[in-house]
């Protein structure tokens, strides 16, 4: 009798034990459907699942420690029934981790085709972000070194009387004479804040694509490589403009909850959504322009958002996306600061043109780290 009753105890339990791990686990598969949906949904119908959307790595990888848990428990029946949105889940996981180089090379010669690369370079440090003097320098340096036949810069900062030298030593640097650049905002008729592409070949035609109510933009520049014609979209979408201190409360908000952290992380929420509002808007503006464009074109930029948000959905459609880089650390984030797994910046490409050797450059002289990539006419 009192083996009888321990044996009822003992099943009870495993019951609800079972019945909790389920609820969790159920539980985590709707976070990641609805952070899947992303895509489809803009902000302006709902800004959940981009919320969602920006967690996205986590909830997969909590994802897949409960399946295999699943597994081992033999609870088949649950996996069967959740392992499409596994599938979708993992296809979606491809963009961060790229599990698809384990099975395809994408390395080649260097001397392959034209090197193109993107860089938010903050103002060449203008202000300091980064507590050394002059860090600009550095910058520069590095872009030289690395010698981009095509480069594209966001956050760019010119000073026309010369005390901040950006654009005379990098043509000289670069021994090239063509650039496109386009300034949104200037100060005191010599402080120049914009964006701006460098091209080692003739840039033929130039274009300007604005968006209402921000200093954010994308320019386009046609550019002739070996009598073909190409167009380079440079872009810098929406900014959230959050300060190093928001960004470091995000990071640590959860240990630390405490009501005020949580009064102003509604601020912070408050920004973002405000700041997703208008690159969806955004987006679907550059994609309108790509779809119509009579050249392959190349998009390099800032997009401020992950790979599985709305506006990266949009703005990809028909092109390839040439992160090519197996990074389980990283998962392929670009930007430099304390929260991890964020992804941003891209270069993406029709499908004319083929690319190898995707590179995220771990200079710490930005808020963003420089991607890199070979490209080449399909043949």
């Amino acid at each position: 009798m009192i083996l009888h009753q321990k044996h009822q105890k003992k099943s009870t339990f495993r019951r609800i034990v079972k019945s909790l791990f389920l609820s969790v686990y159920f539980f985590i598969v709707f976070l990641i459907i609805v952070a899947l949906l992303s895509k489809f949904f803009p902000a302006n119908i709902t800004y959940i699942p981009y919320l969602l959307s920006l967690f996205f790595p986590l909830l997969f990888i909590s994802f897949l420690v409960f399946i295999i848990i699943v597994l081992l428990r033999k609870y088949y029946v649950t996996f069967i029934l959740t392992f499409p949105i596994f599938i979708w889940a993992l296809f979606v996981f491809n963009r961060y981790v790229n599990l698809s180089s384990l099975f395809v090379s994408n390395n080649c010669e260097e001397n392959f085709s034209i090197k193109v690369m993107s860089y938010n370079v903050r103002l060449f440090d203008l202000y300091n972000w980064k507590g050394y003097h002059k860090n600009h320098k550095p910058i520069i340096d590095f872009v030289i070194n690395e010698h981009p036949d095509i480069v594209c810069f966001q956050e760019y900062y010119y000073q026309s009387d010369g005390k901040y030298p950006t654009t005379e030593p990098i043509l000289k640097g670069l021994n090239t004479t063509y650039i496109h650049e386009y300034y949104s905002v200037v100060n005191r008729k010599k402080d120049h804040f914009g964006i701006a592409t460098v091209s080692k070949y003739p840039i033929v035609n130039k274009g300007v694509i604005r968006f209402s109510e921000t200093s954010n933009l994308s320019i386009f520049s046609d550019i002739v490589i070996n009598n073909d014609t190409i167009r380079v979209y440079n872009l810098h979408l929406e900014s959230v403009r959050l300060g190093y201190e928001d960004y470091a409360l995000i990071s640590s908000i959860e240990n630390n909850p405490d009501s005020i952290e949580l009064q102003k992380t509604k601020f912070i929420y408050k920004r973002l959504i405000t700041a997703v509002l208008k690159r969806n808007e955004q987006a679907k503006i550059l994609a309108e322009h790509i779809k119509n464009c009579p050249y392959p074109v190349i998009v390099c930029g800032d997009f401020n958002d992950v790979p599985c948000s709305y506006t990266y959905s949009i703005i990809s459609k028909n092109l390839n996306d040439s992160y090519n880089l197996l990074d389980f650390r990283n998962m392929g984030s670009t930007y430099n600061g304390n929260i991890p797994w964020i992804r941003i910046d891209y270069i993406l490409h029709s499908p004319e043109l083929i690319s190898c050797n995707y590179k995220t450059h771990k200079i710490n002289v930005s808020d963003h780290f420089p991607i890199s990539v070979l490209l080449k006419k399909a043949n």
